[in-house]
């Protein structure tokens, strides 16, 4: 087959497969979305419907029971996010439920119900009731304790003025931070930001994927501190909503590295075309470098930020960051004015 014709053909091709893998990637991300919204709301109704219709047989199965569904919703309160999936004030659905569920328990005690199951169904229930509410219980835990972080790191500013943002990732443990991993890397306390709507939502419309729906997307962000620019990129373009067709060395996005003092600061996910510096120029804290996109490895608009210093083996290791005498976890909000 001639050199040119080769080519035609296989331009031919990959008109004909682009449409079915873009269509396959949008699929896959409205089933991701999907799944999302049914742990989100899902467990916080099905749960509380089944304590309140079902009737206890065993003292034993009440409290497992009302044990498991209270830690499931103490994990929906803690883990959850909220803001992605409506409204950051929905997370007290699972807290007033939670609150119910006990209120209810502690009013069936007043029932004569024997301590255990009479029937051996009932006490495999019992069991793995148990199992379940232990299980769920560790995961509250680590997700509490996530909250802390063991070590002060670097005092930042926080990158972003005039508004309400939301941490949808971040904190010390994997639980409630997607960038923790098994071993010591880069983003390990990193932070991801929304900007919340007046209704407490990221989004003005839940339903679309849309950019320009996201409050954050097109937001002015602000150097976290004085420094030199290691690295500067600008020329990748924002994703169009939850599809992510980059390749790995873009997968930071348009984005922004800046050395303070010993560490390094990173900005990524910036709007196309929007960087303002360039690799060794230097940047004072609170001066406009960009704006907030879509761009690399996101699935909707946020500024990831984070920061690092190089360890005994010359890896570029995470460090927990503090904005005045916070340090942000999944969930905290940060009240930034003008």
């Amino acid at each position: 087959m001639p050199f040119e014709e080769y080519r035609r053909f296989v331009s031919r091709s990959r008109s004909l497969v682009e449409p079915i893998y873009r269509s396959s990637i949008r699929k896959g991300h409205l089933m991701e979305k999907a799944i999302f919204y049914l742990v989100h709301y899902g467990l916080a109704v099905v749960l509380p419907a089944v304590s309140f219709l079902k009737k206890p047989v065993s003292m034993l199965g009440l409290w497992l029971g009302t044990a498991f569904s209270i830690a499931t919703m103490a994990f929906l309160f803690l883990w959850g996010q909220w803001p992605l999936v409506g409204s950051y004030y929905a997370r007290y659905l699972p807290a007033a439920l939670a609150a119910a569920m006990f209120v209810l328990a502690l009013l069936r005690t007043r029932t004569k119900l024997p301590l255990w199951p009479p029937r051996i169904f009932g006490s495999v229930v019992v069991v793995v009731l148990g199992c379940s509410a232990g299980f769920v219980i560790c995961f509250v835990v680590l997700a509490f304790a996530g909250r802390w972080h063991p070590e002060r790191g670097i005092d930042l500013q926080f990158p972003l003025k005039g508004g309400n943002y939301f941490i949808s990732s971040g904190g010390s443990s994997r639980t409630i931070n997607n960038h923790m991993r098994d071993f010591p890397n880069a983003q390990e306390f990193a932070i991801d930001i929304h900007k919340l709507g007046v209704l407490g939502g990221a989004s003005s419309n839940i339903f679309s994927s849309s950019n320009e729906y996201h409050h954050i997307f097109g937001e002015p962000v602000y150097s976290p501190c004085a420094g030199t620019v290691r690295e500067s990129k600008k020329d990748v373009p924002d994703n169009a909503g939850t599809s992510m067709d980059v390749d790995a060395e873009d997968g930071s996005g348009n984005h922004l590295s800046i050395v303070c003092d010993n560490a390094v600061v990173s900005l990524m996910h910036l709007q196309h075309g929007s960087v303002l510096l360039e690799q060794g120029e230097r940047v004072e804290a609170g001066q406009e470098v960009g704006k907030v996109g879509n761009s690399g490895f996101s699935q909707e608009p946020h500024l990831h930020l984070q920061a690092a210093v190089r360890n005994d083996a010359g890896r570029l290791v995470g460090i927990p960051m503090r904005f005045g005498d916070r340090s942000l976890a999944r969930n905290d909000i940060s009240t930034s004015a003008n």
